[in-house]
């Protein structure tokens, strides 16, 4: 019987010619992936959980289906479940579509790991990772974890929502209670009731406030989690070391979480030689205007602060700068037996190297920024008497050889520096004044030296300190009058500046407005008198204030 040829394969022919299904390259790129991710550490695995969201997983699984598909081709067109496309377009065969929907998918996945930002949905996974990882002390892969996503956290920790905002407008305010005065004795007058459409209006605003405010949950994880690490002093060294400027961008930020954060973020720089603290200020000696120094845009731990030095004064950055330096004379006693010994190179290259000196030279620059960007804040440029006072508590009693030299060591070197820059801060105001200004001490208007009269009440119990112990040479004593002399002669000549020149003298025979120890008055006298004559001669009304004040204590 002949057969007729319908253009279809008999239902048999699959069993006799099954189809041929070539793995080998799914074989490939499954030994690729577990060959790769067998490599990661387990910790690097679930940071990699952090980067995807559900769609990012949908992406995954969708490229994945597509590969399996081309793959098992065979299978399914033998069962009529796979759809006829049509013939392979510009050249490509299988093979092909395999390898490029396998790169264009790592492609992704890798794109999106170093993109994607961290989620509220991520929180607990990242606390969980962070918690492990600061436990075991592997800050490596912690500084590169919060690298990435410390910003996040913080954003999730601080921000305000919409809906935050709504539920505020909507919560009702309660009214101040109002008080009146019977006899001797505030007495509370009771509101008045309000009017039953206020409540409920009051009562409705309040019920939507409720509706409108949002779960807080992710907020308060979030806080709690940049809490944690923030508090811990070793990691904070760390990152101080390892990534400075992250802590530049969480300083601010952090304010609100932990309070000693960028304290512990200096004592941190000062505590290393090699940290930007140290490079920036060395690096930075350019002038720009008088003694105000160029802060170049690379210098950014300077930058972040002094640009705007409202910004330093807000976060109060003197605080923590003066506090490490008072806590390293304190404690380190190898820097203190360093400080004590022989001068060397120390005004030459050690003081590069040292946390007081630069130190002293930060709030130089700082207090400068001050004066020429006009603030009306000291910028707690009063930490000098501090220094001073821990500086002669712990060097050592002078000996008979101290006065051959002009430094007998380091320690006579770093007061020499804090009286210079407390002379330089006042006699800034010249460069800073034009001909006509009337200047006072309180004036924080127009092109005032609030400053410069801060710093003359300031150097007044500096020099108190120094010339009042027995552990300054005589000699170095009365080098440092002569500098306090020379701003001096420098502003009685400036006319407009003779309240200024009067508020210096004043502060030195008087220290902060208080009657001055005789001995401290004698001993000031008794410099003034072995200084040049030339000196002398210029500065005639400062000798008078000496003697006026020796006559007002009944001394003369």
């Amino acid at each position: 019987m002949r057969q007729v040829d319908t253009g279809r394969d008999p239902p048999y022919s699959n069993l006799m010619n099954p189809p041929v299904i070539d793995t080998s390259s799914l074989l490939t790129m499954l030994g690729i992936i577990a060959a790769v991710w067998a490599l990661i550490p387990s910790t690097a695995r679930l940071t990699f959980r952090l980067s995807f969201s559900w769609f990012d997983w949908l992406v995954i699984w969708a490229g994945t289906l597509t590969i399996h598909v081309l793959v098992f081709e065979q299978v399914l067109r033998a069962v009529d479940a796979y759809p006829i496309l049509g013939p392979w377009l510009w050249g490509f065969d299988k093979s092909g579509l395999l390898y490029l929907l396998f790169l264009g998918l790592a492609v992704y996945v890798y794109a999106r790991a170093r993109t994607t930002r961290l989620s509220p949905r991520s929180l607990p996974l990242f606390e969980r990772l962070t918690t492990s990882l600061l436990h075991a002390r592997k800050f490596d892969e912690l500084g590169a974890l919060l690298e990435r996503h410390l910003e996040g956290v913080l954003n999730i920790a601080t921000r305000q929502s919409v809906r935050n905002r709504l539920a505020a407008w909507l919560q009702p305010v309660d009214s101040m209670p109002s008080f009146t005065l019977v006899g001797r004795q505030l007495v509370e007058q009771p509101s008045p009731r309000p009017s039953w459409p206020a409540r409920m209006v009051r009562g409705a605003r309040a019920s939507l406030a409720r509706l409108a405010h949002p779960n807080e949950s992710a907020k308060r994880r979030a806080r709690s989690t940049a809490r944690m690490l923030f508090a811990s002093r070793s990691l904070v060294a760390y990152l101080s070391r390892a990534y400075p400027y992250l802590c530049l961008r969480a300083v601010e930020r952090s304010q609100t979480l932990v309070d000693d954060f960028q304290d512990e973020f200096f004592e941190a720089l000062l505590a290393d030689e090699s940290s930007i603290f140290y490079a920036e200020l060395k690096n930075n000696q350019n002038l720009r205007q008088g003694h105000r120094l160029r802060i170049p845009a690379e210098n950014r731990l300077l930058a972040f602060y002094l640009k705007d030095v409202a910004i330093a004064a807000k976060l109060g950055v003197y605080r923590s700068v003066g506090e490490a330096m008072l806590s390293r004379i304190s404690f380190d006693r190898e820097l203190v037996d360093r400080l004590n010994g022989p001068l060397v190179t120390y005004d030459e290259i050690g003081r590069h190297r040292c946390p007081i000196s630069t130190g002293i030279h930060f709030f130089r620059v700082t207090v400068f920024e001050g004066i020429y960007q006009r603030v009306c804040d000291h910028l707690w440029l009063h930490y000098v008497t501090h220094f001073v006072d821990r500086i002669l508590e712990h060097a050592r009693d002078t000996q008979p050889e101290d006065d051959r030299t002009e430094f007998a060591t380091p320690f006579c070197y770093l007061l020499y520096e804090i009286v210079d820059v407390t002379t330089d801060w006042i006699g800034e105001a010249v460069r800073v004044t034009e001909q006509g200004d009337v200047v006072a001490p309180n004036q924080v208007e127009g092109r005032h030296v609030y400053i410069s009269f801060q710093a003359a009440e300031a150097l007044g119990g500096v020099m108190q300190k120094i010339l009042g112990s027995g552990k300054v040479p005589r000699r170095l004593k009365v080098e440092l009058l002569s500098i306090v002399l020379r701003v001096y002669r420098d502003l009685q000549q400036t006319a407009r500046l003779g309240p200024l020149a009067r508020a210096t003298a004043q502060g030195m025979v008087r220290p902060y407005g208080m009657r001055a120890p005789d001995d401290y008055l004698a001993t000031l006298d008794q410099a003034y008198g072995d200084q040049d004559h030339v000196r002398r001669g210029e500065t005639r009304d400062f000798e008078a204030a000496i003697r006026a004040e020796l006559n007002s204590s009944g001394r003369w």
